[in-house]
């Protein structure tokens, strides 16, 4: 029977919370999705997000604990702290599919995960965090390394140390322009 896969870049990584996992095994080769640091959270640290026009990197993948799409799209979502319609899928057999960020990529996830059944993955549907950007709505500025910089070093203490360690902790193959500039800048930044 295929299975169900979560694609990750960010948190989801090193903090599944309560997500319903096959065994919290991340496989460092999934498809190639641009992804930024591009979302500002609740308490206004910088996350990493699906992002239009962003350079593309190769994002983490995991089996569900779970054959039931419905549940799978709601642990997702639980853990995210979001609705249920902010998790795009892409069912394989059917070709149906939810995206609200990037749609134009739902190709690449498809010819991904196809190339992996070749390999004996039985993917069936793949899940993801559909949330939006929002960083030019929430910090006011266009989305570039500069904003972002100026963005981080203006935070509250408290909540800067919450995005440095979020940044510190991201997979390292998310490897995003951002991402470069604010290591580029991490000792006056921090």
């Amino acid at each position: 029977m295929p299975r169900i896969v979560v694609l990750a870049w960010g948190s989801l990584v090193w903090d599944p919370g309560d997500l319903d996992l096959e065994d919290g095994t991340w496989h460092e080769d999934g498809p190639l999705l641009p992804v930024e640091f591009s979302r500002v959270e609740r308490d206004r640290r910088l996350t990493l997000a699906l992002t239009r026009g962003a350079d593309a990197v190769q994002v983490l993948w995991a089996y569900m604990g779970t054959d039931a799409v419905g549940e799978a799209v709601w642990s997702l979502s639980q853990r995210e702290g979001a609705k249920p319609e902010n998790v795009g899928f892409l069912d394989l057999e059917t070709g149906e599919y939810w995206c609200r960020t990037v749609d134009e990529h739902i190709p690449t996830i498809r010819d991904w995960a196809r190339k992996k059944n070749e390999d004996g993955a039985d993917i069936g549907v793949a899940i993801w965090s559909d949330l939006k950007p929002n960083f030019e709505k929430k910090a006011r500025k266009e989305l570039n390394a500069e904003n972002v910089l100026s963005y981080l070093e203006g935070l509250r203490p408290e909540i800067k140390d919450r995005a440095k360690e979020y940044i510190e902790k991201a997979p390292g193959q998310t490897r995003t322009r951002i991402r470069d500039a604010i290591g580029d800048a991490w000792d006056s930044l921090w």
